[in-house]
């Protein structure tokens, strides 16, 4: 079972995973954070209604909202920078796998929920570092945007480290 969870959290982020035949533009990069961030307020709001870890409750608090303000953030710069994002076939894919990510979290119950919830928190943040460190920050052009990037960077390190120390309570 926990291969399979890993198995799903490590598709949503696969097509980020893999070397890009094109150059991200900040417009590409911009849709890719709406559309993680909208996966982790979702995600989120799902686990703090079916978590029945107090732990993963307040994680799942954390994630909606610091989700929700890194979205705002990356609005705010995105309309002072003129930066207009574009869905491409990779935000595509990522919209897509987080739907099904969320449709397999929405059948577990109880610690089986928890278990999944958190595996998939650990490496999805773990996949949206690299990404950051690798692709999306050396990639970005506009001051701005790249800082606001450097900072969610920051605030993915602590929320993987978070997860990390989650998943480390949980039995296996």
């Amino acid at each position: 079972m926990k291969l399979k969870n890993i198995l799903i959290a490590s598709s949503i982020f696969s097509v980020l995973a893999g070397p890009m035949a094109f150059a991200l533009s900040d417009s590409d990069i911009a849709e890719i954070m709406k559309t993680a961030n909208k996966a982790e307020i979702d995600a989120g709001k799902m686990a703090k209604s079916k978590a029945s870890n107090s732990q993963v409750k307040d994680f799942a608090k954390m994630m909606v909202d610091a989700h929700e303000e890194n979205m705002k953030d990356g609005k705010k710069i995105e309309k002072k920078e003129k930066i207009k994002s574009e869905t491409t076939d990779t935000s595509k894919d990522l919209k897509s796998s987080t739907k099904d990510q969320l449709a397999e979290l929405k059948k577990k119950k109880g610690s089986d929920f928890d278990k999944a919830y958190i595996d998939n928190q650990v490496a999805m943040h773990q996949q949206l570092l690299n990404d950051l460190d690798n692709k999306f920050i050396p990639a970005a052009t506009n001051p701005e945007f790249k800082t606001y990037l450097q900072n969610t960077r920051e605030h993915v390190q602590k929320h993987l480290s978070k997860a990390q120390e989650i998943q480390s309570t949980m039995t296996k």
